[in-house]
């Protein structure tokens, strides 16, 4: 520890370069990450609200809520368990022409996704032309009181409470009864959402049930954009181990010399590579921990436009792998350290 420590202080430009390209690398992982659980729970998160299990769709629907129409004969074979949905996209706006693009659900009130929305001000819907709606609605101008118009429909709907995080296919949710749903459309069920164990008979002629987590992977587009991200952020951990592998590596050839004297004066190889490996460790640390700072400070200082949602388990994910990685990247100049002839040096 003790040379380690003295080799970098004695070498400050060296290594600061090397902990700014950790830095740099670490911070974009860091914001992409962000970036990709932002867009997931901008696609799902009203659906990881509900506390569900399983889905019912028209089997034809390739699981997506908007094009399954259940069949009444399947129905029936549930009738009782689960709750009942029905999902129409619009547009909204409010009197002071305030517009947004929304996700209206019709949902029942004695259903167990009625009673699971979280409520962060007013109340959930109680009656017809009623609706409880997402917060993110609060950013395009629309509050308690407001009356919802809708697109290419003379309902109006009025706005009695907030919702925290409800959103589907990027876009905010708004929750209401299937009779009011009826006055703008014919609000057929599109699914059939369960939270319990399915009794009786589960085989359904032409519906078919799935997991909430295979629903949400079905979502358009969610898989494509979460594989683009995982790809990204993969590469970096790649470029990661390329750049640390690269400054050591020359480092250590410029300093080969110094452990051939090293190692004639008894200083053993194992003293050697620990040095080397504490080093890294050093380095990674501290460009890693720089980096979660700046990525906090970036989370603040984005607009609320930008979905960037940081997570202390993402993040500590993401650095112990950021770590892992700069470690075996000084696996190369470890190589050079351990064969490097001490004769030889000193002939040389």
């Amino acid at each position: 520890m003790f040379l380690a420590l003295r080799e970098i202080r004695h070498e400050k430009l060296r290594y600061s370069l090397i902990v700014t390209l950790i830095l740099f690398i670490s911070y974009l992982v860091f914001i992409l990450n962000g970036l990709a659980t932002g867009l997931s729970d901008l696609n799902k998160s009203a659906i990881t609200q509900w506390q569900a299990s399983k889905i019912l769709l028209d089997k034809d629907a390739e699981g997506r809520l908007t094009q399954s129409f259940l069949n009444s004969d399947d129905q029936k074979k549930v009738s009782g368990q689960g709750t009942a949905i029905s999902q129409y996209s619009t547009l909204v706006k409010n009197s002071h022409a305030d517009k947004t693009n929304a996700q209206i659900l019709a949902i029942k009130s004695d259903g167990f996704i009625y009673k699971n929305i979280k409520i962060i001000s007013g109340h959930r819907f109680t009656g017809n032309n009623t609706a409880t709606v997402s917060d993110e609605l609060k950013k395009s101008g629309f509050e308690i009181g407001d009356e919802i118009t809708i697109a290419n429909s003379d309902a109006k709907l009025k706005i009695v409470g907030f919702t925290s995080n409800a959103s589907l296919n990027v876009a905010p949710v708004i929750y209401t009864s299937f009779q009011t749903l009826k006055t703008i459309n014919q609000a057929p069920v599109n699914a059939l959402v369960f939270n319990k164990k399915i009794t009786g008979d589960a085989h359904f002629k032409n519906s078919k049930l799935y997991t909430i987590n295979s629903f949400i992977e079905k979502l358009p587009g969610y898989q494509a954009q979460q594989l683009t991200f995982k790809f990204m952020i993969g590469f970096l951990f790649v470029i990661v181990l390329i750049v640390i592998s690269i400054f050591l590596y020359i480092l250590t050839i410029q300093k080969l010399p110094n452990f051939g004297v090293m190692k004639a004066q008894g200083i053993s190889t194992k003293y050697l590579v620990l040095n080397t490996l504490t080093q890294t460790f050093l380095m990674a640390v501290v460009g890693i921990g720089l980096a979660i700072i700046f990525t906090i400070i970036t989370s603040y200082v984005l607009p609320s436009e930008v979905p960037i949602a940081i997570s202390t388990t993402q993040v500590v994910a993401t650095s112990f792998g950021i770590l892992i990685m700069s470690l075996l990247g000084s696996l190369l100049p470890i190589r050079q350290i351990i064969k490097v002839d001490p004769f030889e040096m000193i002939g040389g």
